[in-house]
């Protein structure tokens, strides 16, 4: 009987411990972003506190955007839950099938505009293209938009190689409304930049190449996300950017389709958009915060939320990017546009 006993209590602990095992991995979840300094910061802002409120283990990855979600999703054993990817591939995943709904029972909205979240995706921090310039040019240089799109204002410039956010910056110089801004009118936009285009002295691929290009004073001008300015002013450079017409984009979080843990998921991105998340992240790198409530918890010092684009005195003077208008026109305004710069 004893050993009977004995052999009982041994296969009880053993299921016991079967049990706490399958537990611990049930009390997982999987976050795959751009990797970097971004992610860097994400892991203290977001993801180290969200493992202790939730009492769960997240575990991270990197991707290199859509088409790492689709390629898991079409495998039918994803092994993300939380992708973070750029605002027209959430609008993009969510037409084509490749993420779950958000559970908005879960995730809160609360200081979130309703431009900033879907049905399958909501931003997680926000950027914006604004126009920089060196102050010791030995010549005038634009300090708008219309002067910037001013051709009798020989100023060297330097514009993002891509069509989005250009062309909206074309408009905006030639006189379009914000509001009015969507769908752009290509033809215009077109014509507006072709004004400029023998002064246009580089058009750059990468944030690196833009700072270093202002830096280096190869361009007197240009249009530059914002992050990558201020780094610069805070690094001594005789430089200076405006705010007014900057064009605000975001990434986003998503929930690949057939998510091993959509629930836990839905709890992460939940922590994610919480405003002492949100205002951590930007103290630890310069992406502003999407939820305004951020700039309520003290977190955020009064001198870094007056250089923010999503900062109360700032939102209005920013234009707010439509991916959901470029998701269905990008592929024939990219090919117009790459012939345009290759002549």
């Amino acid at each position: 009987m004893r050993l009977i006993n004995k052999r009982m209590a041994t296969l009880g602990l053993a299921i016991s411990l079967c049990s706490s095992v399958y537990a611990q991995a049930a009390d997982s979840v999987t976050f795959s972003g751009w990797g970097g300094a971004l992610q860097d910061a994400e892991r203290t802002a977001y993801l180290k506190p969200a493992e202790k409120a939730l009492g769960i283990t997240i575990k991270e990855d990197n991707m290199d955007g859509l088409a790492a979600v689709r390629a898991q999703v079409m495998s039918g054993k994803p092994k993300w839950d939380v992708v973070e990817l750029a605002s027209n591939d959430c609008v993009l995943a969510q037409e084509q099938g490749l993420t779950e709904p958000l559970d908005y029972s879960v995730i809160s909205t609360d200081g979130v505009a309703s431009n900033f979240y879907g049905k399958n995706w909501i931003a997680s921090n926000a950027y914006s293209t604004v126009l920089a310039w060196a102050k010791d040019a030995t010549g005038p240089t634009p300090k708008n938009w219309q002067e910037f799109f001013d051709p009798s204002i020989k100023a060297s410039r330097s514009m993002y190689r891509q069509p989005y956010t250009t062309l909206e910056l074309a408009l905006i110089a030639d006189g379009v409304s914000p509001k009015a801004l969507y769908p752009l009118d290509i033809d215009r936009a077109f014509k507006v930049l072709d004004r400029i285009k023998p002064q246009i002295v580089n058009w750059w691929r990468s944030g690196t190449d833009s700072a270093q290009l202002l830096r280096s004073r190869e361009v007197d001008a240009l249009a530059i996300w914002a992050s990558r300015v201020e780094e610069l002013k805070k690094s001594g450079e005789n430089v200076d950017y405006t705010y007014d017409h900057a064009l605000l984009d975001y990434d986003c979080v998503v929930v690949p389709k057939g998510a091993p843990n959509k629930a836990l998921a839905m709890k992460l991105i939940a922590e994610i958009m919480k405003p002492h998340s949100q205002a951590t992240l930007v103290t630890l790198i310069p992406n502003p915060p999407i939820n305004v409530k951020a700039y309520d918890t003290g977190i955020i010092p009064a001198d870094m939320a007056a250089t923010l684009p999503t900062a109360p005195a700032n939102i209005d003077k920013v234009v707010f990017f439509d991916p959901v208008w470029w998701q269905g026109h990008q592929a024939e305004v990219q090919r117009r546009f790459d012939v345009f710069i290759q002549n």
